[in-house]
């Protein structure tokens, strides 16, 4: 059998999937997508993402060193099995893995003798604090809307229809939304992700949280789109929000802005779709009673 094997020493995990690696010892999966900035892979009704450098990290994945994800990637296809080790090491806490990729005409294992985890559980951030930051002010100037799948003309009624209701929004919004659009984090998903994931930072209750996972139910998505809201429920992020919630508290401006600027090149319009999400939050102040009420 070709093998070749590479070893990688710059890697980072989210603890989210950590624990879930750890708790297993070794999980087999498969290749479900594969990008420019990384790929996807599914473990039973759970997805990981593995992207380049720590600032790709994502809630639901690793990052590893670009050169080395460069090579790593190279031999991939979609559908290819995946085997992934783990061992953690008390005495020097020490967490290690071992990734082997059956592909062809080669089989690739990965080895990392030492994963950093970065915290990814979603910061607070007080309401006071966030009015105060220039967060509002540069997503109006960030030409956001544009570049996002609002923009055609199917989904901009849904988001019309969500922002107008008289409450502010209603269950059967929020079921419209949920798998609305294309790709795999359709742009209706990435709205209403903006808004949980507000709804956490500022600690306004579980109102609009509640209300989805009810509607997740009735209404079917992606897989993706279903991992990244499982992940907000569960308490984490992707690496660029902590960023930005990190800007906020230091009232960095300049960082702010760079901030937003990465998380517009989510995707093809992911980003843009979930920050859309966030300026509705800023924009609607009243919904703060109404979830304090609701929660």
């Amino acid at each position: 059998m070709n093998e070749r094997s590479i070893k990688c020493e710059k890697v980072y995990i989210s603890p989210y999937v950590q624990h879930m690696i750890q708790q297993k010892g070794s999980i087999f999966a498969r290749i479900h997508s594969i990008f420019s900035n990384g790929f996807n892979l599914t473990y039973k009704d759970r997805l990981l993402f593995v992207g380049k450098d720590v600032e790709s990290l994502s809630a639901i994945g690793l990052a590893i060193d670009a050169a080395d994800f460069k090579l790593i990637q190279a031999g991939l296809s979609v559908g290819d099995p995946v085997k992934i080790s783990s061992s953690f090491s008390q005495s020097e806490e020490k967490f290690s893995l071992i990734f082997i990729c059956y592909t062809r005409p080669q089989v690739t294992t990965m080895t990392i003798p030492s994963v950093r985890s970065v915290d990814l559980s979603i910061p607070y951030v007080p309401h006071e604090q966030l009015s105060k930051s220039d967060l509002l002010h540069l997503l109006e100037e960030a030409d956001i809307w544009e570049h996002s799948g609002f923009a055609s003309s199917p989904l901009k009624p849904l988001y019309e229809n969500f922002v107008n209701e008289p409450n502010c929004f209603s269950e059967e919004a929020v079921r419209s939304l949920i798998g609305a659009g294309v790709g795999l984090t359709p742009a209706g998903d990435d709205f209403l992700q903006g808004l949980i994931l507000f709804e956490r930072i500022t600690g306004s209750g579980t109102f609009l949280t509640g209300m989805t996972q009810r509607q997740l139910q009735h209404r079917s998505t992606t897989a993706v789109s279903r991992a990244y809201y499982q992940a907000l429920f569960d308490g984490y992020v992707n690496a660029q929000w902590i960023k930005l919630c990190q800007a906020i508290q230091s009232e960095n401006k300049q960082q702010l802005t760079e901030a937003i600027k990465k998380i517009q090149a989510y995707g093809a319009t992911s980003g843009n779709d979930t920050l859309i999400g966030v300026l509705t939050f800023l924009k609607q102040a009243n919904w703060r009673k109404l979830w304090a009420k609701e929660s």
